[in-house]
């Protein structure tokens, strides 16, 4: 590492990304980022510089994984894709959305947390002489959809890498849940917990007002006898989409798919309970498509159980596709979401190697 580089000059330089924006660096200097980035592989000359240092921010992001922290910090530097261009205080206002508090709150305290963060991640990787890499498969924030089958015949699926937070225009949004159908906390990284905070409905300073989701749980639990106890495995419960109505999501369907190990914070995830979820899914689908105007088109599935179910990205994929194959002929937009790196390229992969190819 470079001996130039130091934490105030990185936090400082952060700072002014985060205000400008990505696409406004061209003539900014910043020569801290400028040298890590040029540490680890990429170009240093000023034409290439903007273009390396969000590498440079992209590969911080997937180095923070799965969590609230990683999204809040996509956002704040609009790493995400279709972000690089919005303002400063667009960004601001979404990534406060991730920690559900106000801006103002956001700015004062989040903020500068991800910012001193962020530069600390940077000195990490410099230190130990990581490389950016070069191909991650799918952007942040990006889709791409694959087609199956033979021309004339084409089944479609539509790969999603992105935080929970920025789907937008997504019929049914599909949730892991485990089988007593509790969701996660909302200060957990998980899909469920992430979904649970962006759909409750809180005051102007953030103080939650309306748990929607999980209220909505209790409400089904208690109607069909199930309260404190556990449903089958593949067991999927609607539910309204609370706030995310907002950005176009507009039913949330749980999947009991998840099961507590005794004594543990730890789940199992079963292909069978997978595979019944999926077509539970569906079919619960194919009863409310009509109730609603316009009616229900569009179903997104995560990789179940890749999370705290502890399996391999791969592997969920393959309980996933057992139940999702079957149900793509059926007039639904099928989309998958992934949020990492590694959980993307896994399903690219599987994608691939079943004969997929792109639009």
């Amino acid at each position: 590492m470079a001996p130039a580089i130091r934490h105030a000059d990185l936090v400082a330089e952060l700072r002014t990304v985060r205000e400008r924006g990505l696409l406004r660096l061209r003539h900014t200097p910043l020569p801290a980022l400028t040298a890590a980035a040029a540490a680890l592989g990429s170009p240093v000359d000023a034409e290439m510089a903007p273009s390396s240092i969000a590498s440079l921010l992209g590969h911080v992001v997937n180095g923070m994984g799965d969590g609230t922290l990683a999204t809040a910090c996509a956002y704040t530097f609009g790493v995400i894709a279709g972000t690089r261009d919005w303002p400063a205080q667009s960004r601001r206002r979404r990534a406060s959305e991730v920690y559900a508090v106000s801006p103002e709150r956001f700015r004062k305290h989040h903020e500068r947390m991800i910012i001193e963060y962020a530069a600390e991640e940077i000195l990490r990787l410099c230190g130990g002489q990581a490389r950016l890499p070069t191909d991650e498969g799918l952007p942040l924030g990006a889709r791409r959809r694959l087609f199956l089958g033979p021309p004339g015949r084409e089944r479609h699926v539509t790969v999603c890498r992105m935080p929970v937070q920025a789907l937008r225009d997504m019929d049914i949004l599909v949730s892991s849940e485990n089988v007593y159908l509790e969701m996660s906390k909302t200060f957990k990284s998980s899909l469920s917990a992430s979904l649970r905070s962006a759909a409750a409905r809180r005051n102007d300073v953030g103080e939650l007002i309306d748990d929607v989701l999980q209220r909505e749980l209790h409400d089904w639990s208690r109607a069909h006898g199930r309260e404190g106890l556990a449903v089958a495995p593949g067991t999927v419960v609607a539910t309204s989409s609370g706030e995310l109505a907002r950005t176009g999501i507009r039913r949330i369907y749980h999947a009991a798919t998840a099961i507590p190990r005794t004594h543990t914070n730890d789940y199992d995830v079963e292909p069978t309970g997978v595979v019944r979820a999926v077509g539970n899914a569906f079919h619960l689908a194919g009863q409310e498509r009509d109730r609603f105007a316009p009616p229900l088109r569009s179903i997104c599935f995560p990789l179940f159980g890749a999370g705290r179910g502890g399996l391999d990205p791969g592997t969920s994929f393959a309980y996933l596709w057992a139940g999702l194959e079957p149900q793509l002929s059926d007039g639904w937009e099928v989309y998958l979401l992934t949020r990492s790196t590694a959980s993307c390229a896994a399903v690219l992969r599987s994608l691939t190697d079943l004969g997929a190819r792109p639009e």
